[in-house]
């Protein structure tokens, strides 16, 4: 039954990846999202600045990204949904965050970050987690180069974006920390269509803004 649906999972993926992702806001499914302010755009990504913020993460290490994705989406949505000291409810944002090192080498087991963004009124002081592999994270502030794709999020369309995201970078001469980038997904494991993801490099210095990446 778990590999028909993850055949299913992946024609989808394949299926959607061939399509333009959604134009529509990505923040449509919960109350509060990782608000931005683009500093410029291009047809091929966006350069956005983010404020600092507080999120809740989680660290897995594994051959996969998948498995790793899978686990500490679970650790964290236990925490918010009550497994915590305080016993709270916290309502999901988004994107969920994924840090994923770069490394060309594929059979190889990696520690993968996962993070949940903190609402807003548990920025300053969010319940403790009960679960010690639980943590939070202060992000600073920063600028990140974005781009975006549809369909579901796997190892083969992620590593994809992100070089091909990576070598426009490099093209127009842009400073950038290559050693990790980001995937953020901005939707429900339910929802199976019109699905929006990106996938992030951080900015080293304040970015220039070209008018096209060849």
């Amino acid at each position: 039954m778990y590999w028909a649906g993850l055949i299913i999972l992946l024609c989808l993926g394949l299926t959607e990846a061939g399509t333009s992702y959604s134009k529509a806001p990505p923040c449509r499914e919960v109350k509060e999202c990782f608000n931005y302010d683009l500093a410029c755009e291009n047809p091929d990504y966006e350069v956005r600045h983010y404020n600092a913020s507080k999120w809740v993460a989680t660290n897995v290490t594994s051959l996969f990204m998948e498995y790793a994705s899978y686990q500490g989406f679970t650790r964290l949505f236990q925490y918010i949904q009550s497994k915590n000291e305080e016993g709270k409810h916290i309502n999901m944002t988004a994107p969920v965050l994924l840090k994923i090192p770069q490394n060309e080498r594929i059979m190889e087991f990696k520690k993968y970050i996962i993070y949940f963004l903190l609402p807003a009124d548990h920025q300053q002081s969010p319940p403790a987690p009960i679960d010690t592999d639980v943590y939070f994270v202060d992000l600073p502030e920063m600028y990140a180069y974005v781009k975006s794709f549809g369909g579901w999020l796997f190892t083969w369309n992620s590593k994809f974006y992100a070089s091909k995201l990576k070598q426009q970078l490099h093209n127009v001469g842009e400073h950038f920390d290559s050693s990790y980038y980001y995937d953020a997904v901005y939707n429900s494991p339910m929802t199976l269509v019109d699905r929006h993801n990106e996938v992030w490099y951080i900015a080293e210095g304040t970015p220039v803004c070209p008018t096209s990446a060849p």
